[in-house]
């Protein structure tokens, strides 16, 4: 076959090499994206076995909650959370992190937590958000905080459905969940959705989770005024005891 005769069947041959290649990608995309969100978000429904429900209301058993605190009002420190419930790092956190400060420091009377709800990242943070706050009108808002992250779906990609808030809801004991439904659109959950989003303006929050640290009036010197990132908040917390 002459040279010229040659080129267009490596041209074809590179033609089928590469479409093979693309082919071969989008179904790995395909492979993961199905990983990542079968047996997850999408299986959840009411009734059924919520994962990390057990370790959750083992954590928090018998620690008192008053709306969006989680501990000793009377606590000598006060540790404000602002997180998204759509944020990987804020799931990392609870996951990682919060479970050894609740024991060692809100069990013991130490620190009182406030969560803060932000809608930082889009519409499923603010359905999350505004179901907290609904349950927080019962005192029950930090188990659903800890399950919903650790059943995170993808970003934005609208697993925050009333089947998924349900499923959640139905997991905490003794939770009216038609009035927490009920209460995600009612004055108390705006204004608490409103006062966050102000108080995260005002402290320059630009990514979650952050914290603030202080003390309850008359317990002690004032801590240095700012953000704590999570990395730096177990010292933080090591150094104002």
């Amino acid at each position: 076959m002459a040279a010229a005769d040659r080129h267009p069947a490596r041209a074809r041959a590179r033609a089928y090499q590469l479409g093979a290649l693309l082919v071969s990608l989008a179904l790995g995309t395909a492979v993961v994206v199905a990983i990542l969100t079968s047996g997850s978000t999408s299986e959840l429904r009411p009734g059924k076995p919520v994962p990390g429900a057990p370790q959750t209301l083992a954590l928090l058993a018998r620690i008192p909650q008053q709306g969006i605190s989680l501990g000793d009002i009377r606590a000598p420190l006060t540790l404000i959370e602002y997180g998204d419930l759509q944020c990987p790092a804020c799931a990392q956190f609870a996951t990682d992190a919060l479970p050894a400060i609740v024991r060692r420091y809100v069990r013991s009377g130490r620190v009182r937590l406030i969560f803060r709800a932000l809608d930082l990242i889009g519409s499923d943070s603010r359905r999350a958000a505004a179901m907290a706050l609904g349950l927080a009108q019962q005192d029950r808002l930090w188990e659903f905080v800890e399950l919903a992250y650790r059943n995170q779906g993808l970003e934005n990609t609208g697993y925050v459905t009333d089947t998924y808030l349900r499923a959640l809801a139905s997991a905490i004991p003794g939770v009216d969940v038609a009035g927490a439904l009920a209460a995600r659109g009612s004055p108390a959950t705006l204004q608490a959705l409103a006062e966050a989003r102000a108080l995260a303006r005002s402290a320059n929050v630009q990514a979650t989770p952050m914290f603030s640290l202080s003390r309850t009036a008359g317990t002690g010197p004032p801590l240095p005024a700012g953000l704590i990132d999570a990395q730096a908040l177990p010292g933080a917390l090591a150094r104002a005891q």
